[in-house]
């Protein structure tokens, strides 16, 4: 009698809970300076954004190139979830040309709690070899040293440094990604890199 008693307890619980408004968790300004966006805070009410800007990088110290960044941000229920609110999502991704070596670099962000700290997945990769793939879950990111580089006359604060083992996994050397810039600069073990000389915003 009381299972039954527990379960209707719980039909009646979720069927209130699913009647509600949905809620969105919101990013904090320190999980929006991951992504490459125009603004420093932000409210989402359940419309997905797209932010684009362009982007100019060095190439090898002699081209200038032409970079395309797209911002998704976006949300998601949880399908275990058994309260309306709404996961949030975001995604900052830039694709080169293949003419550079290069093949994408993007961070993605997670925020699937309303406190703590979101998820940062750092991805880049060159073409015809494995992508490399560097994700913080939570408190683990407070672990993570953040460092100055001086780029082509910019100090860049709050920089992330990153040195993939030459291990055969991935061609890249090393990556350095500034919050607010995202990345700086990215260098294959055959030397090839490329560096940002100019942010549109």
């Amino acid at each position: 009698m009381k299972k039954w008693i527990f379960i209707l307890f719980s039909l009646v619980f979720v069927a209130c809970e699913k009647n509600e408004p949905v809620r969105y968790r919101q990013f904090t300004s320190d999980d929006l300076s991951y992504l490459y966006f125009n603004k420093d805070t932000l409210t989402y009410t359940g419309v997905k954004i797209i932010y684009r800007d362009t982007l100019i990088y060095l190439l090898n110290d002699t081209d200038s190139i032409h970079v395309t960044i797209t911002t998704d941000i976006h949300s998601s229920l949880n399908p275990w979830s058994i309260i309306n609110i709404e996961d949030i999502y975001g995604s900052s991704l830039m694709v080169f040309g293949k003419n550079t070596g290069f093949e994408f670099a993007n961070i993605r962000v997670y925020r699937t709690g309303d406190s703590g700290n979101a998820t940062k997945d750092f991805q880049v990769s060159a073409y015809g070899i494995n992508a490399f793939n560097k994700q913080y879950f939570g408190a683990q990111t407070d672990t993570v040293h953040l460092d100055t580089v001086l780029l082509h006359g910019k100090l860049y604060q709050n920089v992330y440094k990153f040195y993939p083992p030459e291990d055969g996994k991935t061609d890249i050397r090393l990556i350095y990604f500034a919050k607010k810039y995202g990345y700086i600069k990215i260098e294959k073990l055959d030397g090839t890199k490329i560096e940002l000389i100019n942010n549109g915003k």
